[in-house]
C-alpha cells in the first residue's frame, strides 16, 4: 500500500503536516521528487530554471512568434 504524506524537514528529521495512522517505529521509505531534491541546494534557482527550459525546449513549434497565425488558426 501507497500513501502520499506532506511533512516539513527541519533539524534532520520529517515532520508529518497531518496525523499518520501508524503504528510507533514503523519503518517507511521517503521518496523526493528530484527537483526537490536538486534544488535544495540550488539558492539562485538555476536549477530549478534549468528544468523549466528543458520541458519547454519540446513543447512545440519554435518558430510561434514568426508564424503566430498559422500555429493559432490552422485547421
Amino acid at each position: 500500500m501507497t500513501i502520499a504524506v506532506k511533512a516539513i524537514y527541519e533539524h534532520g528529521v520529517f515532520r508529518p503536516v497531518e496525523p499518520v495512522q501508524l503504528k510507533e517505529a514503523t519503518e517507511v521509505e521517503v521518496l523526493l521528487p528530484t527537483s526537490v531534491a536538486e534544488t535544495s541546494d540550488d539558492p539562485t534557482g538555476w536549477v530549478a530554471m534549468r528544468e523549466f527550459i528543458a520541458l519547454a525546449r519540446d513543447a512545440g513549434p519554435t518558430n510561434a512568434s514568426v508564424d503566430h497565425d498559422t500555429i493559432l488558426y490552422r485547421r
